[in-house]
């Protein structure tokens, strides 16, 4: 027979805590962002699409990105060399839009 002990209980926070947690978590939290490959079509017609989603991690924790088919997942060093990724493709250019950004 298997023993589970009770959780520990939860000690008393001080007034204003969850502010504090609340700062650490959108400090530290990681930023959403799309990489757009933009190209020419046949018909000459400038298109995009969203090639991958992205989190940048803060203070140069890294950058994962996973590609929107599931070809691909990356781990790099900034999002700008997700960017840099889909321009590879002949006649692509990647670009990096932040997800919730203020709109131009």
């Amino acid at each position: 027979m298997n023993t589970v002990s009770p959780p520990l209980p939860r000690p008393e926070r001080p007034e204003g805590f969850d502010q504090e947690i609340r700062a650490l978590v959108d400090d530290t939290a990681p930023r959403l962002f799309a990489v757009v490959e933009e190209y020419t079509c046949e018909d000459g017609e400038l298109d995009a699409r969203v090639a991958g989603w992205g989190l940048a991690h803060a203070d140069g924790g890294g950058t994962q990105v996973a590609a929107v088919d599931g070809a691909a997942w990356l781990s790099l060093a900034s999002p700008e060399r997700a960017a840099a990724w889909v321009s590879r493709r002949p006649g692509s250019f990647g670009s990096v839009v932040r997800a919730g950004a203020p709109k131009p």
